[in-house]
């Protein structure tokens, strides 16, 4: 059975050294292509700046809203007391957090903001490379007629010339054509162009479009400047301003509300926050007034019926008096009248109570789209189930009635849902007012039959005195409901004159961030991408990569040692035998190295027989083989390089032979030993070129007379250098494997793929090779993937393209003898 010799054995490291030394190989790995990181950086970076400078800026603005204290002074505190207020109940709704966020950022209320600024135009002044958005600093000025169709969201550009002459052109299709004055789209044009030149405060007025454009006093005199401007349509306004506008809610206890607002802009977005706060408190203060309007027209509508029952009791009492001379009565008669008028106060409350109900209850089952419910503290009545339930459905009304954007009674799902929410409260109410209702006939029943007991014990009274009692007593009644109600009355007012926001701005618009471009941001990803990008494709190259780059690629697929590297210089500068010319160069040492691992592995053999082959042609076999030879020329030694790549042979080439007879002369009988052994410039160093290219190469390296010519050599020469041919495409090396004692593999640098290299260490394995040691050739200068020391700068060989192995590349044999069949027969008699 033959080992396996390329399985790595166990080298006793632990996997925490393993992992070490992976991430040391791999910092080595890209450190080495260091400079590929400093054209990306430089790169990203600049890319970073250019987006930076060129692109328009994005700024967030600020402003900070505390909600729930604008009746906090009110003069109703002082007349009811905390807590008591005729508009206790619907101030606490308009506190409430989550409404006051929906309503400000409700379509309602940014609609009812943006129509009371002047965003319908927007301006630009274009540049070379971005635009840049103006406001009130623009150097011309639109007015244009709303009741006129304007062509909207298509930019008009605009060149203001020296002599103030303005060119105005626009083009582009699917041009829309809006109505503002009907709020929708009149037309659309597939394809539009449009210029003129006028002069400045000239109308513009087409079927399109309709304005005129000053020159306001930003204008000054220069060289050709480019603007442009266009018309929006307030949905498209909202749509913009609300999707930027943030309001963030309080992370603690407060009531304080962050609006932020995000624009290219500063003072188009401070002052459309600043005008969305201020028409949120109006809106505030309106529906305040609404609600107190209600409560007057209700009392005044009462007042006006007690005021003529109070003028007919008054006048039926003085007549009364008047004709009876009535002017004292017994204590009797003062007595019961007292009881009436506390009585008949109490009767006054419950029956003006119970009215309250009434209307409530006839308000709620008969009033489709219902407006805000009068508050129950305007009668006096402190209920806090009812208030309760009065508060959640004025804060549903008020909620579905900003809601102007939905079309009423339509499917949408939030009016389904508020409709939902508003008819359970109702219910709710409904059963609360019922039982309230039940509760207060039953009060009004039993003052009823007290009051029925005195006017028993009046009637046993004189009739003088009965009918006047009867008499003060209607007076009385009208009296204090007539008070009573002006008491209410004058309280409305005052809570309607005293009315103040809720909501009290507390920061002023400010800019509080830029948003974009954010700079440390871009070139901290700029730099990471920078370093990212280069890592990335060195690694995935070096994953995708078939061919041999690094030394642990090597250790990966064989226990064989590395025994020597040589670095890659160009031929035309160094040649094809550096260490024949130049023994004491960089490269002469790096052959030093090897002649001492080859020294090893021959393991002390008197003469040994070392071969120089690799996987396939082009990796450097002859230039190795040759500078080997050359390098253990220079010990004394008497060495002799055998050329036995008889297809492709490249020792006669390098020392300019020619068409010298070789090793194939030699095995047919046509030469010598002497006659194809030839000097080289260093006296021990003797040269056997491979000849004419045989038709049976194979049958060539298994002739006897190569076997004898081999012992011949050893008993010349110290050591016998073989250029053998590639294992990768023959298998002429493995009929003397017997004979040869050291096996030198060659692998080059970005050209032998890995999967031939290990077919290759396969059958040197099947084959059972002996002293097997590998070269690394053509190692680029500075690399660090190979464990070796950088010298500065590195020899080597490019070998170049040309074997004749059947691969489709160019032959270099021209200065070759090709030995005929004949000849061959001629001379030996067989193949």
């Amino acid at each position: 059975m033959i080992p396996d010799t390329n399985r790595n054995p166990d080298n006793g490291f632990s996997l925490q050294n393993q992992g070490t030394n992976d991430v040391k190989k791999l910092i080595t790995r890209l450190l080495s292509n260091w400079y590929w990181f400093i054209i990306a950086v430089v790169v990203a970076v600049g890319l970073a700046f250019a987006y930076i400078r060129y692109t328009p800026p994005i700024y967030e603005i600020t402003a900070t809203l505390m909600i729930g204290e604008g009746n906090s002074k009110s003069p109703m505190s002082a007349l009811y007391g905390p807590g008591q207020g005729m508009f206790q109940e619907t101030a606490r709704d308009w506190t409430s957090i989550y409404n006051q966020v929906a309503i400000l950022s409700s379509t309602p209320m940014v609609s009812r903001t943006l129509s009371e600024l002047d965003f319908e135009v927007s301006y630009y002044s274009i540049g070379k490379v971005s635009e840049t958005e103006l406001y009130k600093n623009a150097p011309f000025q639109i007015l244009w007629d709303k009741n006129h169709p304007q062509l909207v969201d298509n930019d008009f550009n605009l060149t203001i010339h020296p002599d103030k002459r303005i060119t105005v052109s626009t083009e582009g299709e699917n041009i829309r054509v809006h109505n503002y004055r009907l709020n929708q789209i009149e037309k659309a044009i597939p394809e539009y162009s449009f210029r003129a030149v006028l002069k400045p405060d000239s109308a513009l007025k087409t079927d399109e479009f309709s304005f005129i454009v000053f020159l306001n006093e930003n204008y000054k005199p220069n060289e050709p400047e480019h603007f442009k401007f266009r018309f929006n349509t307030n949905s498209s306004l909202v749509s913009k301003y609300r999707s930027s506008l943030i309001i963030g809610l309080p992370t603690d206890y407060s009531s304080i509300l962050s609006l932020t607002v995000h624009d290219g802009n500063i003072a188009k977005g401070t002052e459309f926050l600043a005008r969305l706060i201020d028409v949120y408190q109006d809106n505030n203060v309106e529906k305040k007034n609404k609600n107190a309007e209600l409560t007057i027209h209700f009392i005044d509508s009462q007042l006006q019926n007690i005021s003529d029952s109070l003028t007919i009791s008054e006048g039926r009492l003085e007549t009364f008096r008047s004709n009876n001379q009535m002017i004292n009565f017994s204590a009797q008669s003062q007595q019961l009248l007292a009881q009436l008028n506390e009585l008949d106060n109490q009767l006054i409350r419950h029956r003006a109570q119970n009215k309250y109900y009434t209307y409530l209850k006839e308000y709620i089952e008969t009033n489709q789209d219902m407006e805000t419910v009068i508050a129950p503290s305007s009668m006096g009545i402190d209920d806090p189930l009812l208030n309760s339930f009065i508060i959640q459905l004025n804060a549903l009304i008020n909620e579905k009635s900003s809601q102007t954007s939905i079309r009423p009674n339509s499917d949408h799902p939030t009016f389904v849902q508020l409709n939902t929410q508003i008819e359970i409260v109702k219910n709710s109410l409904r059963q609360s007012i019922n039982n309230i209702l039940a509760q207060s006939d039953i009060e009004l029943e039993n003052l009823n039959q007290r009051m029925n007991s005195l006017n028993a014990q009046i009637r046993r009274l004189p009739a003088t005195e009965r009918n006047f009692v009867n008499f003060e007593r209607k007076y009385q009644i009208d009296s204090q409901t007539y008070t009573f109600l002006l008491q209410k009355l004058s309280e409305a007012r005052i809570a309607q004159a005293s009315n103040v926001p809720d909501g009290q701005m507390l920061e002023s618009p400010h800019v509080s961030a830029l948003v974009s471009p954010q700079k440390n941001r871009i070139y901290s990803l700029a730099l990471l991408l920078g370093l990212i990008f280069p890592a990335t494709f060195i690694l995935l190259r070096d994953v995708f990569n078939t061919k041999i780059v690094a030394q642990d690629q090597i250790s990966a697929l064989t226990r064989y040692p590395v025994i020597g590297h040589v670095f890659y210089s160009d031929e035309k500068k160094a040649g094809r035998t550096p260490v024949m010319d130049k023994p004491n160069s960089h490269l002469g040492n790096s052959y030093v190295s090897i002649r001492t691992k080859l020294n090893l592995l021959a393991k002390a053999k008197e003469h040994p027989v070392i071969s120089v082959t690799s996987s396939l042609p082009g990796e450097g076999k002859s230039f190795n083989a040759v500078n080997i030879a050359s390098s253990i020329a220079l010990t004394r030694k008497k060495i002799v390089l055998l050329d036995l790549d008889v297809r492709n042979s490249q020792i006669a080439e390098i020392f300019n032979l020619g068409k010298a007879k070789g090793i194939v002369n030699y095995i047919i009988g046509k030469a010598s030993l002497e006659e194809i052994t030839y000097e080289t410039k260093l006296p021990r160093l003797k040269v056997i070129p491979a000849g004419p290219i045989p038709p049976n190469p194979s049958e060539m390296l298994s002739d006897d007379r190569l076997i004898e010519l081999l012992e011949k050599l050893k008993k010349i020469y110290d050591v016998i250098i073989i250029d053998t041919p590639p294992i990768g495409f023959v298998a002429d090396i493995f009929q003397l494997r017997e004979l040869i004692d050291v096996n030198v593999i060659v692998v080059r640098h970005k050209y032998t793929p890995k999967q031939v290299f290990k077919l290759t260490l396969d059958e040197i394995g099947r084959y059972q090779m002996k002293g097997v040691g590998i070269i690394i050739n053509s190692i680029p200068h500075g690399k660090g993937n190979y464990n070796i020391p950088d010298y500065g700068y590195g020899y080597g060989y490019g070998y170049g393209d040309g074997y004749g192995y059947g691969n489709g590349k160019k032959q270099k044999n021209s200065q070759r003898e090709i030995l005929t069949v004949d000849e061959q027969i001629e001379s030996n008699g067989t193949l």
